[in-house]
């Protein structure tokens, strides 16, 4: 089983949902052989002029060997391989991270995970689980909540546009609180995400 994993923690491996996701592959790894994908993200360019005249001039046959197009075909295939997708990120002003913010606009791309007709938008990319796993300074879920959360509706709109509508959100709110908070917070999320893996077949 390949197992895509999208860090976009600035912390890389030191962040909680590294951590989340190391829960993840662990219990993944105890029913199936596993290879884990890990694109570094913080390499990734901006889309370039040749992109946008990829998307939005079809019928043009761009050069896909160099720039942007030849990196969001790249992450594209990642994610076509993939059995199992692990997307591991911060909340930064209540949205995501630039860096995940540019993956996403790699791989959710007109014509090629997505395509346009008169009913609307369909996605190319064969659904397969998603696990989004999110970490933030503040709380934003429950009657607790105290700031907004633009992260989960976007990423589960965007998912859904390319086809993968299996998707898991999890969360660990509240990381500035003391240390001992969130490691309990940590151990509870843990527990959670490992009962939902047990009911699901690998």
């Amino acid at each position: 089983m390949n197992i895509l994993l999208i860090n976009s923690s600035p912390r890389l491996e030191q962040s909680s949902t590294y951590l989340l996701a190391q829960t993840i592959i662990q219990q993944v790894s105890n029913k199936a052989d596993v290879s884990v994908t890990k694109p570094d993200l913080s390499k990734l360019p901006h889309l370039d002029a040749e992109y946008a005249m990829a998307v939005c001039s079809p019928d043009l046959e761009p050069d896909e060997s160099t720039g942007s197009l030849l990196v969001s075909n790249k992450l594209i295939t990642e994610l076509e391989q993939a059995d199992f997708v692990i997307i591991a990120s911060p909340m930064h002003n209540f949205s995501l991270p630039s860096s995940l913010k540019s993956w996403v606009d790699h791989v959710v791309r007109a014509g090629r995970t997505f395509y346009i007709d008169a009913t609307g938008k369909h996605g190319l990319i064969t659904d397969k689980p998603v696990y989004v796993l999110i970490s933030s300074g503040g709380v934003f879920s429950s009657d607790k909540a105290y700031q907004p959360d633009y992260f989960t509706p976007f990423m589960r709109e965007v998912l859904s546009t390319i086809g993968l509508n299996n998707v898991h959100f999890f969360t660990i709110e509240g990381t500035a609180s003391s240390p001992d908070i969130v490691k309990e917070k940590l151990n509870h999320t843990k527990e959670q995400i490992k009962d939902q893996l047990a009911k699901i077949k690998i």
